[in-house]
């Protein structure tokens, strides 16, 4: 709650990133945040990860963008590698980035590093909401004014699209 407050205070600060920068978060494995094989817990990650997207949302100007929009985004997917593990009392560092966006979403790539190697990588494609509704990353560029392209997403995310099509589509037979 106190990230949440303390995002809230300086949204209006002027922009120290670009959007498609990335934004590097310092952390440090806590004794709450490890479980039974002595190692970060996996629903710690995502907190970690919420809380490096909201910074990177601070530090480009974006949130503050889509507060006064009153736009919203809501995660819709998350694919995690579990790499290296991360100890009790550990730093580590998630690296935050926006990856682009297609017609319905936008993609981050986030990476937890530690002594320069590699633990966990992760993507999450977020969806923008306007009104309850969901509408396209391009639609909320030009709501908030931020009127920017997107880069064409990699390769991997593009694999992953098609994964995420399959599972649709899997769903939708049963």
């Amino acid at each position: 709650m106190l990230e949440l407050i303390s995002a809230a205070r300086r949204r209006k600060r002027p922009p120290t990133h670009q959007l498609f920068d990335v934004v590097t978060l310092e952390f440090r494995v806590g004794l709450l945040d490890i479980d039974l094989n002595m190692h970060l817990n996996n629903a710690k990650y995502l907190k970690f990860m919420d809380r490096s997207r909201l910074e990177h949302a601070v530090v480009t100007g974006s949130l503050n963008r889509m507060i006064e929009a009153r736009c919203n985004v809501v995660v819709a997917n998350t694919e995690i590698a579990y790499i290296r593990e991360l100890r009790p009392y550990q730093q580590f560092q998630v690296h935050t980035r926006i990856l682009g966006w297609d017609d319905k979403y936008v993609y981050y790539d986030q990476r937890f590093e530690s002594q320069r190697k590699l633990h966990t990588h992760a993507l999450v494609r977020v969806v923008n909401v306007y009104g309850g509704k969901s509408i396209s990353p391009q639609t909320a560029q030009d709501i908030t004014g931020m009127h920017l392209k997107s880069p064409p997403l990699p390769e991997y995310v593009e694999q992953w699209k098609r994964l995420l099509q399959s599972k649709k589509r899997l769903t939708e037979t049963d």
